[in-house]
């Protein structure tokens, strides 16, 4: 009997080469993680979403072969969590009603299987847990102007312990099978970095009412590309509206001064409350294979290797 071994032996055996070497280099990772968590010191911020969201976009954009490019996502995003918690804490606070859709499905499929999450009945409780150093980040619902809950205005404040918006979720657009799929923003003091495709929060208190025309006009004329906007009257003559903008924009940002500036007679105050990166959309993740039924056949395909 023969005992050279056949094609399917050298397949076997050049995938568990390529699985020893995929696990030397996690294994690489993981103290190169270390030696950035010594580099930095005790205190610096071990979270960036910005830089977080290049990777990822690196390498959709590089992504060939049979692979769909939506678990190349799942697989790097739990990857960067993971090394994520070898250089820091990290805990979610996510937004979890009694009544209504909780946020913490969605922050358990961005954040990993390691990640401490807990879900908190208001958004108020949320910014609590994330100023009283019990989370690391909260997960919040998007914005909405007849929300009973807008959890915005509290976040037009100065200061090193108001949280800021650094990502939305989810970073991956859902597919056109998958349906009702909560989006939501996340919040923490980390500040956010621009990722090179990003958008941002803004938010303007007026001394009086004003329509949505004439709050875009301003912001145009301050040289903001408006991609929605949303109002919240908090009463005792206080109205604030909040601007989501193309680009990153952060304390920094000349054209807030330029805003202030034409809205002289009706602005009290603006605020960047945050930024994001824009997420990955249906047309970036979109695959070079055929649909549903191709992916049974290359199931199998793969288990006849292994």
């Amino acid at each position: 009997m023969s005992t050279d071994p056949t094609p399917l032996d050298l397949l076997r055996r050049e995938i568990d080469e390529i699985d020893t070497s995929i696990h030397d280099l996690i294994m690489r990772r993981a103290q190169l993680a270390q030696r950035i968590r010594a580099a930095k010191g005790p205190g610096a911020p071990h979270l960036r979403p910005g830089r977080e969201a290049e990777v990822v976009r690196n390498l959709v954009a590089r992504h060939s072969g049979e692979i769909p490019k939506s678990v190349l996502v799942k697989i790097w995003r739990e990857i960067i969590s993971v090394f994520i918690h070898l250089q820091g804490p990290l805990a979610v606070a996510a937004f979890a009603p009694e009544r209504g859709p909780s946020l913490e499905g969605l922050a358990r499929e961005h954040f990993s299987v390691l990640t401490s999450i807990n879900g908190y009945v208001s958004s108020t409780s949320v910014l609590r847990a994330l100023t009283e150093g019990d989370s690391t980040i909260g997960v919040l619902p998007l914005p909405e102007s007849d929300s009973c809950e807008s959890w915005w205005p509290k976040l037009a404040r100065s200061g090193d312990m108001t949280p800021r918006v650094i990502a939305r979720l989810p970073f991956a657009a859902a597919s056109p099978q998958e349906t009702e799929v909560p989006e939501a923003l996340v919040v923490s003091l980390v500040r956010q970095e621009a990722s090179g495709h990003d958008r941002s929060y803004l938010v303007m208190e007026a001394s009086e009412p004003l329509s949505q025309s004439a709050v875009r006009s301003l912001l145009e004329l301050a040289g903001f590309e408006v991609r929605s906007l949303q109002f919240s009257d908090e009463g005792l003559d206080r109205r604030f509206y909040l601007a989501e903008v193309e680009g990153f924009v952060d304390d920094e940002e000349p054209r807030l001064g330029r805003l202030m500036a034409v809205g002289a007679d009706t602005l009290r105050q603006v605020w960047c409350i945050g930024s994001y990166a824009v997420p990955l959309s249906t047309e970036e993740l979109a695959e070079s294979m055929a649909a549903v039924p191709g992916e049974a056949r290359k199931i199998a395909r793969y288990q006849d290797i292994q």
